[in-house]
């Protein structure tokens, strides 16, 4: 019996990476594993971020962190909380924007 891939949730946390996030979010996306869904959390940024995010359309879920806080390690939590609420994966990734997947990073499940 062939065993069925599980789907997967990638959370990106964001917040005024405009500059990064378009590699960010690519990077994600060609991937060859397929039963994913991309989350990208913004933190309320000032800067071009949400323009560039709208721009994935249906390729991604854009959620906004409504309990910003003084404090950047907190917001950075309440922003992978909500992710992680509104994820239907059965395994999650953790993803800053200013980062991005290697090219075969679905290797890891086997």
């Amino acid at each position: 019996m062939k065993k069925a891939f599980p789907k997967v949730s990638i959370l990106i946390a964001n917040y005024n990476n405009g500059k990064y996030i378009t590699d960010c979010i690519s990077s994600v996306i060609s991937q060859d594993y397929l039963n994913k869904e991309i989350i990208v959390i913004d933190d309320r940024s000032t800067d071009n971020s949400i323009k560039i995010l709208k721009k994935f359309g249906n390729k991604i879920t854009i959620l906004t962190n409504n309990k910003k806080r003084k404090s950047g390690f907190i917001n950075q939590m309440n922003v992978y909380n909500l992710g992680v609420k509104y994820s239907r994966g059965e395994l999650i990734f953790f993803l800053d924007s200013d980062d991005f997947f290697e090219k075969k990073k679905n290797n890891v499940y086997c």
